[in-house]
């Protein structure tokens, strides 16, 4: 058995994440990650059986899940996983800015091996971002990059949970799931333009009633 996190639309406080327990099916290989997937979803079911569930990674057996990953979706020409390792700054100064140009491997192990000092912020077209709320930086270059694909994000209305197989919460924060789940509550209400509209208004996702981001 295993345990992931799974996360759902919620009118109120735009998402819920809740810990959902599976048959977990061991080896590493792309075929097993899938019968995991299809495994945390049959679990989800039991408790939710009408919802509609999008597996969001490259292990996902749906196109539109496949395209939104991090590793394969674009801002403004650059992937996110890219664009979010060369955001990094560190208290020695440092910002890697030509990672936003390497592939999401490169960037990350680069950024493994080569950043020093802690992180103090996020820096992204001359705006700074701050470390909390933790995921705020990483849903925002998330979600513009979703508004520029409209022919696949427009999909993610008709989703009510969403999944990550390889997001683990207890050594990770950041999660594309979490991010669609979130762009869903935008679409259904139609204020997309507005929460994008600046930083500052992103924010005030953060302060819905009942707290955005209950796990923080």
């Amino acid at each position: 058995m295993a345990s992931k996190m799974c996360f759902f639309v919620d009118p109120i406080t735009v998402f819920d994440e809740r810990i959902i327990t599976f048959n977990y099916v061991k080896g590493l290989s792309f075929s097993q990650k899938q019968k995991n997937v299809l495994s945390f979803h049959s679990s989800i079911k039991e408790s939710h059986p009408n919802s509609n569930i999008l597996e969001v990674s490259t292990k996902s057996s749906n196109p539109i899940g496949v395209a939104l990953s991090a590793f394969n979706l674009k801002l403004d020409g650059f992937l996110i996983e890219s664009i979010f390792q060369s955001s990094k700054v560190f208290s020695n100064g440092d910002q890697y800015k030509f990672l936003k140009s390497r592939s999401p491997l490169e960037a990350k192990r680069f950024i493994s091996s080569e950043s020093k000092g802690d992180l103090v912020c996020f820096r992204y077209q001359d705006v700074d971002f701050p470390l909390t709320p933790k995921s705020l930086f990483y849903d925002y270059i998330y979600i513009k990059a979703l508004k520029q694909a409209p022919d696949i994000s427009s999909e993610l209305k008709n989703y009510d949970i969403f999944t990550d197989i390889e997001f683990n919460e207890k050594k990770q924060v950041n999660c594309q799931a979490r991010s669609c789940a979130i762009y869903s509550y935008l679409l259904r209400n139609n204020c997309v333009d507005y929460y994008l509209s600046s930083v500052d208004v992103f924010k005030e996702l953060y302060r819905k009633e009942g707290g955005v981001q209950l796990s923080f």
